[in-house]
């Protein structure tokens, strides 16, 4: 009975934290420094409970820090968290605990394994019976985004819908929903259904008194409707965002100006706010947008000067997009190596831990066994033992004999034994001789391929002699589309990129492991010479996403080779 009673008061003060646990969750969304304090209360609790509940808490901290705009130095929280709950049957905590690893991989930039979390997510919160919508919408919407950044406009289309249904059906957040969907169209080139949803938002917006925390998607509205000129709605928009105090206007206020200013032919404003942003903003995406609104509208104004200062900028700033980006990758990578790392020391462990359980059962029983049988034989042979005195004398005079005919036959071994050995002796010296020769053949091969492969090299560099730059000039040209390829131009552009770059087709090949296709090779060398995936597609006269899936799997076999490119890219 006293066990029973501190077994249900054990379950009563773990069902508690739980309340606590969830009603700190809900909090996040009003009040996150209540939210933080109460999470902070909850924790010594929570480290003296079950594994579940710690879980839990674990998944607490990680919407904290998240909601706190806290990028992740690794994945193994999130990991961690997302396994243990996918291997039960709660929906609800498999929904929340795969959405945050997916928050983990898009902040880490991994963004395919980040769409397989989000739709992982999506999937539990179907099928849960009660499941956390705003998880749910906020899983769509993060989906929309990362295939908008992976240029595939039709499945952010698709995402954006199905958030605009489950906003339908639960009464939240319609009017982000709808811009999500806009922003979708206006990709897809569809003017007339973008400006369709924009209406529909504005009209949410308007409904609900246009709140502070719509701001940011107010703004972006008004980018849209003054690219589409709808210079009313502009001017209606623009009040509302002015009418807000300046501490609550949203991250992209200056920017979505500008951009409205330059749609509306309006230079100097839109200079104006492209440099107050640009240097207010910390975030380098923001710096690369800024810089390229201020070279369009100097070039807008005839100011060559300083279209070419903000063009260096800009420049500079896509060095250092691209710098971060391989700092991301690298430290990624690296606390993925970490984490496969101490996983794969903790099962070795287990491992172990297993075998030597194992052997000693093996061993107790091989033990018992051994006795066993000792035991057996002790008695076996006590009573065998006077037989075996009684026929010592005969047994000893048969073994006398068998000896002496051992011997004999040891004698005749002996011989046979040296004659294998000479024979061996002559097998070893054939062998020498033979390696010998096998040693001279291959350095005489080595030397031939060298010769042909220095021949090769010599041919290719004749044929780019004197013009590799210009070829390279060339299809930079052809790029642009101020020039035409000629059948000889992807010859000319092999010996060019050999010219510049000795034994980079050679290291190509070998990474191969095989034949390579051409198309391939074409874009390999492209990528080499500095050109971006927009232009090789325009240069192989391609779609776009066959020449992304080119350049990516180019990335994949070549690698380091593609670091150092023509022009400095």
């Amino acid at each position: 009975m006293l066990v029973l009673l501190l077994a249900c008061r054990e379950d009563d003060a773990e069902r508690q934290v739980l309340d606590s646990i969830e009603q700190a969750w809900q909090l996040c969304e009003d009040s996150l420094h209540e939210a933080g304090m109460r999470a902070e209360r909850l924790r010594e609790s929570a480290s003296k409970s079950s594994e579940y509940v710690r879980q839990k808490y674990d998944l607490l901290t990680i919407r904290l820090r998240d909601k706190c705009d806290v990028v992740p130095s690794g994945l193994d929280s999130a990991l961690q968290t997302m396994e243990y709950f996918a291997a039960r049957d709660n929906a609800l905590d498999k929904e929340r605990a795969c959405y945050y690893a997916g928050s983990a991989y898009r902040d880490l930039k991994d963004y395919p394994r980040a769409v397989s979390c989000f739709l992982k997510a999506v999937n539990a919160a179907e099928q849960a019976s009660e499941a956390d919508t705003l998880i749910w919408q906020n899983s769509l919407s993060q989906m929309r985004h990362l295939y908008m950044l992976q240029l595939n406009y039709e499945e952010e289309l698709k995402a954006a819908q199905k958030a605009v249904g489950l906003a339908r059906h639960t009464g939240r957040n319609l009017g982000w929903c709808m811009m999500d969907v806009a922003s979708a169209y206006d990709h897809l080139g569809d003017t007339a259904r973008c400006l369709q949803c924009c209406n529909q938002s504005y009209q949410v917006y308007r409904d609900e008194g246009f709140p502070a925390k719509y701001c940011g998607s107010i703004a972006y509205m008004l980018v849209l409707y003054s690219k589409y000129q709808n210079y009313g709605m502009v001017d209606t928009l623009m009040q509302h965002l002015k009418l807000l105090p300046a501490d609550q206007r949203p991250q992209n206020y200056e920017l979505s100006l500008a951009r409205s200013f330059e749609n509306k032919n309006q230079a100097d404003s839109a200079i104006l706010h492209y440099k107050s942003y640009y240097d207010r903003t910390g975030l380098l995406s923001g710096r690369y947008e800024a810089a390229a609104g201020l070279q369009r509208c100097y070039r807008q104004k005839g100011d060559s000067g300083s279209a070419a200062e903000w063009g260096c900028r800009l420049y500079d700033t896509n060095d250092s997009i691209i710098a971060q980006r391989a700092f991301e990758q690298t430290q990624r990578a690296r606390n993925e190596y970490v984490y496969h790392r101490d996983k794969e020391e903790e099962q070795a462990i287990v491992r172990r831990d297993e075998r030597i359980i194992l052997f000693s059962v093996m061993a107790g029983l091989a033990l018992t066994s051994i006795i066993m049988g000792l035991t057996a034989f002790y008695y076996f042979r006590k009573k065998k033992f006077m037989d075996v005195i009684v026929g010592m004398d005969r047994k000893l005079r048969s073994s006398k004999e068998e000896i002496r005919q051992r011997s004999r036959e040891l004698e005749q071994k002996k011989q046979e034994i040296d004659r294998l050995g000479s024979q061996l002796d002559e097998a070893e010296r054939t062998i020498a001789e033979s390696q010998i020769r096998f040693e001279h053949v291959l350095k005489d091969l080595e030397q031939r391929t060298m010769v042909n492969k220095e021949l090769t090299r010599i041919a290719l560099l004749g044929n780019a002699e004197g013009g590799a730059e210009d070829v390279i000039d060339y299809f930079k040209m052809a790029s642009q589309g101020q020039a035409v390829l000629k059948p000889s131009s992807w010859r000319e552009l092999m010996a060019a990129t050999e010219a510049i770059y000795p034994g980079f087709l050679e290291a190509v090949q070998g990474r191969m492991h095989g034949s390579i296709r051409e198309p391939l090779l074409r874009t390999i060398c492209l990528l080499k010479i500095g050109l971006k995936p927009v232009q090789i597609a325009r240069v192989m006269d391609a779609k776009i996403q066959t020449v992304w899936n080119r350049v990516k799997r180019a990335e994949d076999i070549c690698g380091d080779l593609l670091l150092y490119r023509a022009g400095g890219n």
